[in-house]
């Protein structure tokens, strides 16, 4: 299941760049650093590792959950749909900082699964605007407050991995 969702997001990404970081890298070398991670974990299950596979393919690509509920089953479509962010859908005429508000909301219920695939998924994108000298300086300094929030709704989840986490805020 980890190889066939490893091939899904590539194909489901493909001719997608970063936006921030390394842009002229192919956008799946994110999911992929996030699976890889999501894979060390002592809790970790392949379905936990194919979620993060395809963690951004709902909101980045044509596909829907329907297709990956197909393709995957229930049980990886699920915790994809609790990774996927819905405000820019459910809320169109919301600004930047009420749609967050409404992830942070959602988030709250989520499974302890996705909430780790979550924690590490911003440590991953936190890492890479760290590294980018291109990204905005106000831009980076809205994602580690927006990250601060959001990892007050993740805490309780993995110690190591919020630590790590609230590292990258300072």
């Amino acid at each position: 299941m980890i190889i066939k969702a490893a091939h899904f997001a590539v194909a489901a990404h493909s001719g997608q760049f970063r936006k921030f970081g390394h842009v002229n890298r192919p956008y799946v070398m994110h999911p992929g650093r996030v699976a890889a991670r999501v894979s060390i974990l002592p809790e970790a299950t392949e379905m936990m590792v194919a979620a993060a596979w395809l963690h951004d393919v709902v909101e980045d690509t044509r596909f829907g959950i329907g297709e990956l509920q197909l393709v995957f089953g229930q049980a990886v479509a699920l915790l994809v749909g609790e990774l996927t962010n819905t405000s820019k859908q459910q809320y169109p005429g919301l600004n930047r900082e009420g749609r967050k508000a409404k992830d942070r909301e959602r988030l709250v219920s989520v499974s302890r699964e996705a909430k780790s695939i979550k924690l590490i998924d911003r440590i991953d994108n936190l890492m890479e605007t760290e590294d980018d000298l291109e990204t905005p300086c106000e831009f980076a300094e809205l994602y580690r407050y927006e990250s601060g929030l959001l990892l007050d709704v993740l805490r309780g989840t993995d110690a190591g991995l919020e630590a790590e986490l609230e590292a990258l805020l300072v």
